[in-house]
C-alpha cells in the first residue's frame, strides 16, 4: 500500500500525495541538467563548456541516467548527438521539472522571472507596442524582453528565447502554436494615389510594393479581386511589411498588407484602403513555444493576455 502524507497542517490533507512515490530513488538534478544541456546543444563537449564541468563528468552523468532508465537516451555519431525516442520523452519531462524548480527558486529569492519573446518587427511596432502597457501589467512580476527578427522560422536553437510570434500556417512539428488571428490583405496607399484608382484594374498603372520576395500577397489579393490584367510580379520588393507601409505612406506606390498592421496610419489618414475587398491568404499570427514549456506560469500568462487582446482585435478588420 502506498504511504501517504501524515502532515496535519492545512494544505496537507490525508492522501494528498503518494509519499512513497516521491521518495523513491530518482535521478539527481545535476544529471538531468547535463542531459538537457547535451540534448539542446547536441554535444557532450559543448554541454560541458556551458555547465563549466569536465567532459568526462557530463558524459558520466548522462550514462548515469541511461543506466537508471535502462535505455539509450542519445544516438552518438561523428557529428554529435541525436535523441532516441526515449530521450525525447525524458527531455519533455526534464525541461518541465527543471523549469518549475527554477521558477520556484526565483519566486523564493524575490527574483523576477525573465520571459524573452521574439517576433516580427512590423508586428512588434504596429500591434504589440500599442498594447505594451496592458501586457506589462498582465505580466506583473515577469521581466519581458523583446527581440525582433525578419525570420519567421520558429526555431528554439538558443536557450534565451522562450516564445516566438510567428506568421505562418500554424503547423510546426513538435511545437505548440496558439492562434492569435488570421492575416487579411488589402491594398494601402495615400489618399492622393487612391483618388486615381477607380477599380482594381487601375493597379496596372501604379507601382506595387511587396513586403517580401515571394509576391504572394499581391497574387492572393489580385486573384480574389479578379484583376488578372495586373502583373503581380511587378513593382518594388522590401524585406519587411513596416518598410513597405512606410514607402506607401511616402507615395512610392501601393502596398499590400493586413489593416491591423496599418491601424495608426489608417486612423491618421496617412494611408487609406482604396478598395473594399479584403482577402484571407490562409496564414495567420501564432504564439509558438516548445510544448514542455506550457506549464510555466510565465508562458501561461503571456498566452492568456495575447489571446484576450487578439480576440478583441479580430473584429477590427477594415475599421482599423
Amino acid at each position: 500500500m502506498t504511504e501517504q502524507s501524515k502532515n496535519p497542517q492545512a494544505g496537507y490533507a490525508a492522501h494528498a500525495y503518494p509519499l512513497a512515490d516521491l521518495t523513491r530513488p530518482l535521478p539527481p538534478i545535476a544529471a538531468l541538467q547535463a542531459f538537457v544541456t547535451a540534448a539542446h546543444l547536441g554535444s557532450i563537449s559543448k554541454a560541458a563548456e556551458h555547465l563549466c564541468r569536465t567532459q568526462g563528468a557530463v558524459s558520466r552523468q548522462v550514462q548515469q541516467l541511461e543506466a537508471h532508465y535502462g535505455c539509450a537516451l542519445f544516438l552518438r555519431h561523428a557529428s554529435g548527438l541525436t535523441l532516441t525516442t526515449e530521450g525525447h520523452t525524458l527531455l519533455n519531462v526534464a525541461v518541465d521539472v527543471l523549469s518549475r524548480l527554477a521558477e520556484h527558486a526565483d519566486l523564493h529569492a524575490g527574483t523576477k522571472s525573465i520571459l524573452t519573446l521574439r517576433l516580427p518587427s512590423t508586428f512588434a511596432i504596429r500591434w504589440l507596442l500599442p498594447r505594451l502597457r496592458d501586457i506589462h501589467h498582465a505580466l506583473a512580476g515577469i521581466e519581458l524582453r523583446i527581440s525582433t527578427s525578419a525570420d519567421d522560422t520558429p526555431e528554439f536553437d538558443t536557450p534565451d528565447v522562450d516564445a516566438i510570434i510567428v506568421r505562418g500556417a500554424g503547423r510546426w512539428t513538435g511545437l505548440a502554436a496558439l492562434p492569435l488571428f488570421e492575416e487579411t490583405l488589402t491594398p494601402l496607399c495615400t489618399a492622393e494615389l487612391a483618388s486615381s484608382l477607380k477599380s482594381p484594374a487601375d493597379l496596372a498603372r501604379v507601382v506595387l510594393l511587396h513586403p517580401g520576395p515571394s509576391h504572394g500577397e499581391w497574387h492572393c489579393w489580385l486573384d480574389y479581386a479578379k484583376a488578372s490584367q495586373v502583373n503581380a510580379e511587378s513593382g518594388l520588393v522590401f524585406d519587411t511589411l513596416e518598410l513597405t507601409l512606410t514607402a506607401a505612406a511616402q507615395g512610392h506606390g501601393v502596398a499590400i498588407g493586413d489593416p491591423r498592421m496599418a491601424r495608426e496610419r489608417l486612423e491618421t489618414g496617412a494611408l487609406v484602403a482604396p478598395f473594399g475587398q479584403v482577402a484571407a491568404n490562409g496564414l495567420g499570427y501564432f504564439l509558438v513555444y516548445p510544448p514542455q514549456r506550457a506549464g510555466q506560469s510565465k508562458i501561461r500568462a503571456l498566452a492568456d493576455v495575447l489571446a484576450k487582446m487578439a480576440q478583441a482585435d479580430r473584429s477590427i478588420g477594415m475599421s482599423s
